[in-house]
């Protein structure tokens, strides 16, 4: 791997990488009145939805804060949705953008697929928003959820440009010359729910940071495998507002590290109060970490000391260990049976183990009355839904479309209920010109829910029906 910078006064390209097998680059005007100028002027405190990617048919979303000024330089997150849908992935940081004067950028075209095609969008997105705006180097975050949390760590590792990203939802990118490593400079911080699939991987990174003394912190919400909250996304960014300080990069606010100690500590408070005590020393121990060079924290240190003494603690410990092990184990084995059949010449499309198992997951653990073994089972549930999905869109992809429909009729197994599975069918369907489960699985579709008919007209597969009398029935039924 190389990288190539050159800057100068007038022009500053980020970087230049040649990786087997992905060849990208990342170029960026950055810092230069001579260059940058807003001929747009963009509504401040609002949502511009598609702002067009010059030279592409690509566009992203734009939020500015009421404090945005154009003739100075601007701190930026650029935000990866899975979905590619910029509004949606720039709504939880709305809160932020205001609290810490960030401009907001989502594209509207990458999303969750090959890395090597997301790098080419985002290259021409960054040439596009470093043209446009007056953006500041040294304050340049990314952010995603799920696989756009992977490709925010990819791009900051890859770079050696980014500030700090925010993963929501996941980690690192399976391709390993992706994954942070020594030298890395950026800090991350990791936003996941407590019943998210990627629960125990995102534990698993911060080990992983922490062994190369990458700066990094963690957070757990109390929610599944989706955007985090408002509230979760300030917290991350005032994480990453503490790095800056520390940094020299922005100008320390004292009534912000006072307020931010006092929320943080609160929630220690909290779970101290409701008996959570690993939760609670995690907590202890956050402060201990990051503003033990501002306040005298002695009486924190012992009430860490206390608690981890205590036979509650260690029971909680060894607790968690137990889940982390029978979840593996659980997990493991629904993994292996799924790569088994989707790697058979043909799939058998039988359903009959995953019907059986499917049903004892649920009876021993999501439905348990103890929530540590309920949240695992949901966990494990969301696992083989996302697993099944993604592998379909992939074989799909790759022109293996039974696969895709023994991959994407396992998810309607898993949730019989979603109109989303039969929406990936009636996709897959077309894909071999069976026009009768074309019509049959988007049927289903709509009748359990789904709204979206831009979806549909936009689908490519889907062209060779627009004229066919039963498909323009079923649009109709949507608005």
């Amino acid at each position: 791997m190389y990288f190539l910078s050159n800057i100068n006064s007038k022009l500053k390209r980020i970087v230049l990488f040649n990786i087997a097998p992905f060849s990208f680059l990342f170029c960026a005007f950055l810092c230069s009145s001579e260059i940058f100028a807003q001929e747009t002027l963009f509504e401040k405190g609002t949502v511009v939805d598609s702002i067009s990617v010059g030279g592409s048919s690509e566009t992203y979303a734009l939020y500015l804060p009421q404090r945005y000024n154009p003739n100075q330089l601007s701190a930026v997150v650029f935000i990866f949705d899975p979905s590619g849908n910029g509004k949606n992935g720039i709504q939880p940081f709305l809160d932020a953008s205001e609290r810490f004067n960030y401009v907001l950028i989502c594209s509207n075209n990458s999303r969750n697929g090959l890395f090597e095609a997301n790098f080419e969008i985002i290259n021409r997105l960054f040439s596009e928003v470093f043209k446009t705006f007056n953006i500041d180097e040294k304050q340049i975050y990314t952010s995603g959820f799920s696989g756009g949390a992977r490709l925010a760590t990819a791009v900051a590792s890859l770079t050696g440009q980014i500030q700090g990203v925010i993963a929501c939802g996941a980690s690192f990118s399976p391709n390993t010359t992706h994954t942070p490593g020594p030298g890395a400079s950026f800090s991350y911080v990791g936003l996941v729910g407590n019943e998210d699939m990627n629960y125990q991987e995102m534990y698993g990174s911060k080990a992983w940071l922490e062994t190369f003394g990458i700066e990094n912190e963690l957070f757990i919400n109390n929610d599944t495998h989706k955007w985090p909250p408002s509230s979760q996304i300030q917290k991350a960014l005032g994480w990453l507002e503490l790095q800056a300080y520390n940094r020299n990069i922005r100008d320390k606010d004292v009534l912000f590290i006072q307020n931010y100690y006092e929320d943080l500590y609160k929630d220690a408070r909290a779970f101290e109060n409701n008996e959570r005590t690993k939760l609670a020393v995690e907590e202890y121990e956050r402060l201990i970490t990051n503003f033990a060079k501002y306040y005298n924290l002695d009486s924190i240190r012992g009430k860490i000391k206390k608690l981890k003494s205590s036979k509650k603690y260690r029971a909680e410990i060894e607790n968690e260990k137990e889940i982390e092990k029978l979840e593996l184990e659980v997990r493991s084995k629904f993994v292996d049976r799924f790569m088994k059949e989707i790697d058979s010449k043909k799939p058998a499309h039988n359903y009959k183990w995953w019907n059986k198992e499917l049903k004892k997951l649920d009876e021993k653990y999501i439905s348990s009355k103890d929530s540590a073994y309920r949240k695992m089972g949901k966990r494990i549930g969301f696992a083989v839904y996302a697993m099944a999905v993604e592998t379909g869109n992939s074989k799909r992809r790759d022109g293996e479309f039974e696969k895709a429909i023994y991959a994407h009729q396992l998810v309607t197994v898993v949730l019989p209920e979603a109109a989303w599975p039969y929406y990936l069918l009636a996709i897959d369907f077309a894909m071999i010109n069976n026009r009768e489960k074309v019509i049959a699985n988007l049927k289903l579709s709509i009748s359990k829910g789904w709204t979206n008919k831009k979806a549909i007209l936009e689908t490519e597969a889907f062209e060779k029906y627009r004229e066919d009398v039963q498909f323009l029935a079923l649009l109709a039924e949507l608005k």
